[in-house]
């Protein structure tokens, strides 16, 4: 489901209710950014997670941390509430600017990659609440990596997805920072401990074309 709204979430889980005596149907269907969290809608409507896992020699493999997050995922039943996505699947032709003959298929930039932002409802203790799942594909190598970061609030995630792709951006880890010796003291001394944290906020805007968001190319 690639032609749509840029960011849209290009997946689809599909749930079919037979009656065989009535000779009819009733079919559902829910968009999904992921394979894992389409997965995770039929899991939760009492599909066997082995019979909807896709298979096929043309598919892209990934390592095995991200697997286990998928697999993790795909169990997670309404532990998580996903606040936003965006999916990017931009080809660029680097000769474009340049004005010169339309490059080769390993010369094209391929920017896919799709964010997550889910808010976990039973967090573990010293996680942060928020999540940002990331999936970044290489195209050419037909591989792709799907990680998790964590974020104190709402707001702090949607601020990294504004730069999800610069290699100088790395998803923080999922543990709380532990306190710094000043806010230690003034805890341990009974004052109250300034917050650094901006406000939650109950909704995150998502992207789209009209934004001024720009294509971030990068090597592969």
């Amino acid at each position: 489901m690639t032609w749509d709204i840029p960011g849209s979430k290009q997946l689809a889980g599909i749930h079919v209710q037979r009656d065989l005596g009535a000779g009819t149907f009733r079919l559902e269907y829910q968009r999904a950014p992921i394979v894992a969290l389409a997965q995770n809608w039929l899991v939760s409507r009492g599909a066997d997670l082995d019979e909807v896992t896709p298979r096929g020699e043309w598919l892209p493999t990934c390592d095995h941390p991200s697997r286990e997050l998928e697999q993790r995922l795909a169990q997670a039943g309404d532990r998580y509430w996903i606040a936003a996505s965006y999916t990017s699947d931009l080809v660029l032709d680097p000769a474009r600017s340049s004005g010169g003959s339309p490059s080769a298929d390993d010369q094209l930039v391929y920017d896919f990659n799709t964010w997550i932002i889910a808010e976990d409802q039973r967090p573990e203790p010293g996680q942060h609440p928020v999540r940002v799942f990331y999936e970044d594909v290489d195209y050419l190598g037909r591989s792709y990596t799907l990680r998790e970061g964590g974020f104190p609030d709402l707001d702090a995630a949607y601020e990294w997805t504004r730069r999800a792709s610069a290699p100088d951006n790395p998803l923080p880890p999922l543990l709380v920072a532990p306190p710094s010796a000043r806010a230690a003291g003034a805890l341990a001394a009974g004052t109250p401990a300034i917050s650094l944290s901006p406000p939650r906020s109950t909704s995150v805007p998502v992207p789209n074309a009209a934004d001024g968001r720009t294509p971030r190319p990068k090597s592969r």
